[in-house]
């Protein structure tokens, strides 16, 4: 069974998570916790092909977008 990943980035009203469930890479934008965030879910295919990656390296910087590229290529293998 593989677990799943998270990686997250907070801030003082804004948190910002990725995780990787099943075969997709989901991003939230929490902007007030007490209400439902901007959501994006990318299949790992997509993701590979650069969907998300100016989000996920504006909000969590270039390595940690590195860090899930090399964990969705491991899944894949």
């Amino acid at each position: 069974m593989i677990e799943n990943r998270y990686w997250q980035n907070s801030e003082p009203y804004h948190l910002v998570e990725v995780l990787l469930e099943g075969n997709h890479v989901i991003f939230k934008d929490w902007f007030d916790s007490g209400k439902d965030p901007n959501r994006s879910d990318w299949t790992f295919e997509e993701f590979l092909f650069g969907k998300g990656k100016t989000e996920i390296e504006y909000q969590l910087g270039s390595n940690v977008y590195e860090e899930i590229v090399d964990e969705v290529k491991r899944r894949l293998e």
